[in-house]
């Protein structure tokens, strides 16, 4: 079994790693970290320690000679249990970034997509949180921040950024990332193949039946159990929605013209959309928006509808050191008279991780859940 080494849990730099059953720390695509930990409290630490203000959560260890280190903002305890010698309780965790991201922005933005959202994570967050841009955006403009939490300019930008590769853009935050919050796009997701020291791609397999004598390190990627959680799920519905392709109608409000668009998918389901004005600014300046509602864009959000068309979860995957969503593995599930031909063997795109650390008996081990999608 492979163990973590030099683990430590400190809330406001106290180390409570030695009264921590468990901890799932999570991570997506869609989003930013967050977790709860599994507290056996027996030395009265709530009561003298914990208060009602935020309090700073810092996790690291050592895994296969990698170190690896994260940093949260306590979030609440829930379903305390208190018995006359320990109370058994939960920690719930929540992003550092989440925070700054409450805080509210009314200012004037101007460049493309990804280089709006970098200045206006560089105006909310502290010095020493980093973004990593991975992707570069194709839609520009102006963007006005009219006094709203710089979440909501961040979910409304990626909504209707895509990148030079005409793909839709995401942003995240990984564990392995100590922090950093990613911008990538859908296409740059695929091409990211999680490889191994030796530049091989990794692959997630059934568990080996046989582990006597067995070299520790070939247990790396192995998982008891795969689910097919959805395979072409509310497909009806999907086709009537026109993923597959729509007819657009375009008007151009500041023209006066509509502009009709027939697409020869099958599936096609006409729609008339109100483009935003092109000369919503003086001199000639766009809205950053100005894309939404447009052929390009549509197709766009039906190529990111396709890929999540198809989801398969790995459940206690002996952890893969370094794994991230936005990557992607090969499966190796193999076939054989009952299971088919391995249909579902190939490359499948990690969209979400849940990292689960367990203590038993003074030792912490740690397996991952996979929540794989591929079209």
């Amino acid at each position: 079994m492979l163990k973590l080494d030099n683990i430590k849990i400190e809330v406001r730099k106290m180390d409570i790693s030695g009264f921590v059953r468990g901890l799932t720390i999570y991570e997506s695509i869609f989003g930013m970290l967050q977790g709860q930990i599994a507290v056996q409290d027996s030395t009265n630490f709530f009561d003298n320690f914990i208060g009602t203000e935020l309090a700073g959560v810092d996790i690291s260890f050592s895994y296969l000679d990698q170190e690896f280190a994260c940093s949260f903002w306590m979030d609440g305890i829930s379903d305390m249990k208190m018995k006359p010698d320990k109370k058994n309780y939960n920690i719930h965790l929540k992003s550092v970034h989440v925070p700054n991201f409450a805080d509210t922005v009314n200012s004037v933005y101007n460049g493309t997509s990804d280089e709006i959202i970098a200045k206006i994570f560089a105006d909310v967050s502290a010095d020493d949180n980093t973004i990593a841009i991975d992707s570069r955006a194709v839609t520009s403009g102006r963007y006005i921040a009219p006094n709203i939490p710089a979440k909501e300019c961040f979910t409304t930008l990626i909504a209707n950024a895509y990148a030079v590769d005409q793909s839709g853009i995401f942003m995240y935050e990984r564990f392995s990332d100590t922090n950093t919050v990613r911008i990538t796009s859908l296409h740059d997701m695929v091409d990211n193949v999680f490889v191994d020291s030796s530049g091989a791609p990794v692959i997630v397999k059934q568990g080996i039946m046989d582990k006597k004598d067995l070299n520790p390190l070939l247990v790396l990627g192995t998982a008891d159990e795969f689910e097919m959680r959805e395979y072409s799920m509310n497909l009806i519905q999907k086709l009537e929605d026109g993923i597959y392709g729509e007819a657009i109608n375009v008007i151009n409000l500041d023209e006066t013209k509509k502009t009709e668009n027939i697409t020869k998918e099958a599936t096609s389901v006409p729609k008339t959309k109100f483009k935003l004005s092109d000369k919503l600014y003086a001199n000639d300046v766009k809205s950053v928006l100005a894309n939404r509602g447009d052929v390009a864009s549509g197709t766009i959000i039906n190529g990111t509808i396709r890929v999540f068309n198809t989801a398969m979860d790995v459940n206690n995957m002996t952890a893969l050191p370094g794994l991230g969503c936005g990557m992607t593995v090969e499966v190796a599930m193999g076939g054989n008279e009952e299971q088919g031909t391995g249909r579902h063997d190939g490359k499948w795109l990690v969209k979400h991780i849940q990292h689960n650390l367990t203590q038993v008996n003074g030792e912490y081990n740690y397996y991952q859940n996979l929540g794989l999608v591929r079209e």
